[in-house]
Formats: structure tokens, C-alpha cells, sequence
């Protein structure tokens, strides 16, 4: 009778073990393919982000140019405005996306400021010639894209670093001043 308690012990034992190991492995499987996913959510977001950034300069630069069409009015706007063309056309598309995939409302917030900013400076720039928009609606292009980078990296859980771009050549990088009519 011993022995055959033994025998029941021995393989009820061997049972418990066998599903405890399953539960652990399935439990470390499950936690492994979580990773997986936010890991490549993270990648495909950023991927998403940074196309959208590429794409805001790309019509930036496309209504600053000097060979722009000017519109009086389209789908895109009432108003008087450069023709971002196929540059404008992306940066709709990742916003859109942006709206489906961000993980945050200010993700989202902040690419829609960032579209109306080159928007308005597509507005602005119908009424000046090129290079004559007033550099305060650049800076707002600038401004509203330095806030999305940082909105869309803190949702990522990248570390907060200053995103202030110079826009001038650092002093050192200067050449000494001269006087007039001095010659080095």
C-alpha cells in the first residue's frame, strides 16, 4: 500500500510539475511576443512620425519656392494659397495615419498645428513673392515642428532633449571682424 502511495505521489508530482512548467512557459512566451509588439509598434510609429516631419518640409519648402503655382482657391483652401502638390497630398495621408495609430491625444494635437502651420504659410505665401514671406510664419513651420518632435518623442519614451535648431553659425565658427578697408 506504501508503494503504491508513493506511485500516486511520484506521478501526481510529475503532473503538477508538467503543467507548471507549461504555465510558466506560455506566461514567458506571452511576455515575449508583448515586447515584440510594442517594440514594433514603437518602430512603425516612429517610421510614421518621421515621414510626416519629412513630408511638412517638403511642402514648406514647396510653397517657398519660386516656380510655385499659385491658387485662388481649391479643395484645400478658400483662400488664395501656393500649391503644395504631391508634398501636401503625404502630409494629409500621415496625419490621417497619425490620428489612427498615436498613442497620445498630443501626438495628435500636435500634428494637426503642425499641418495648419505650413498651411497658413502656403496661405501667406499667395501674397509675397519668393523669399519674401515674412520669416515669422516660417518660424511658426519651425516652432509647431520642434513640438510635434517632442510630443511624438515623449509618447515614444525617448529622453527630452533640446530640439532647438540654430538657424546661424555658431560665434566661433565666424571669421574675425575687420574694419572697413583693413585687409588680413
Amino acid at each position: 500500500m506504501t508503494q503504491v502511495v508513493l506511485a500516486v505521489l511520484s506521478v501526481t508530482g510529475a503532473l503538477v510539475g508538467v503543467t507548471l512548467g507549461s504555465l510558466l512557459n506560455a506566461r514567458v512566451q506571452r511576455a515575449s511576443w508583448e515586447h515584440q509588439e510594442s517594440t514594433m509598434s514603437i518602430r512603425d510609429r516612429r517610421a510614421t512620425y518621421a515621414a510626416f516631419v519629412a513630408a511638412c518640409r517638403e511642402w514648406r519648402a514647396t510653397v517657398l519656392g519660386s516656380d510655385v503655382p499659385i491658387l485662388l482657391a481649391s479643395s484645400v483652401s478658400r483662400q488664395p494659397h501656393a500649391d503644395g502638390g504631391q508634398a501636401r497630398t503625404q502630409v494629409v495621408r500621415y496625419r490621417a495615419e497619425i490620428g489612427l495609430i498615436a498613442h497620445t491625444t498630443a501626438t495628435v494635437h500636435a500634428a494637426a498645428a503642425l499641418m495648419l502651420a505650413v498651411g497658413q504659410l502656403s496661405e501667406v505665401r499667395a501674397a509675397y513673392g519668393a523669399g519674401q514671406v515674412p520669416e515669422p510664419f516660417v518660424q511658426a513651420c519651425r516652432d509647431a515642428e520642434r513640438e510635434f518632435n517632442r510630443v511624438a518623442r515623449a509618447e515614444l519614451g525617448g529622453p527630452e532633449i533640446d530640439l532647438e535648431t540654430p538657424t546661424g553659425l555658431p560665434p566661433a565658427a565666424l571669421p574675425p571682424a575687420t574694419t572697413p578697408g583693413e585687409h588680413k
